[in-house]
């Protein structure tokens, strides 16, 4: 295996951690917007929707570019 790089997921650069609690229904809410929109997390679409409301759209992260792929199924062993 000498010579062979791996490439990982690309460094998104300086971040903050934030931590919230919502409502029930609200976190509903970000969860079915964050899949309906394409979003790979829950934190890549609150940040894109915060980069936003701030005035710093620059800053958003963007929804996943497949979101045709789907999540296979995992056998529970015995």
């Amino acid at each position: 295996m000498a010579g062979q790089q791996r490439k990982g997921r690309p460094h998104k650069g300086d971040r903050d951690l934030l931590v919230t609690r919502p409502h029930r229904r609200v976190g509903d809410a970000v969860r079915a917007s964050a899949e309906r929109q394409g979003y790979a997390s829950i934190s890549e679409y609150v940040a894109a929707v915060l980069a936003e409301h701030e005035g710093l759209a620059d800053l958003a992260p963007e929804p996943a570019k497949n979101t045709s792929q789907q999540e296979l199924p995992l056998a529970t062993s015995a």
